[in-house]
């Protein structure tokens, strides 16, 4: 872990990871290894963001490195994932991956009725 310098954005990737422990169930590891397992739950232009904030939290640490750190650019980065991934609604999440599931089973069981039906009229039980 590296010690955060400047309290805004540490406050930020807190409730970043907060908010990723919560909405996307990913309870172990930094930011950087968080960030890597969310990006296909994020939009492409946030995934740049959160790369850049990952950035941040990672130079922050340095003391030469954390004076090269746009703030600006990396609270209004950590802000714009932040409001994603407030918005993500996560009984709507569940109730997609069920969906999907059922969807699945039924298209798998519909393929095996016709496969069964074209049998039975190959061998003239039809």
């Amino acid at each position: 872990m590296t010690m955060m310098v400047d309290p805004e954005i540490g406050g930020a990737v807190a409730r970043l990871e907060r908010l990723f422990e919560e909405k996307l169930s990913l309870r172990r590891g930094a930011l950087e290894g968080r960030a890597a397992r969310a990006r296909r739950a994020l939009p492409r232009a946030l995934r740049g963001d959160l790369e850049k904030v990952a950035e941040a939290r990672h130079m922050a640490g340095h003391p030469r490195l954390a004076r090269m750190i746009d703030r600006a650019a990396v609270l209004a980065a950590a802000g714009r994932v932040e409001l994603h991934l407030k918005r993500l609604d996560i009984a709507d999440r569940r109730r997609g991956r069920w969906l999907a599931l059922l969807a699945a089973v039924m298209l798998n069981l519909l393929v095996v009725f016709v496969l069964v039906l074209g049998l039975l009229a190959w061998r003239g039980y039809l």
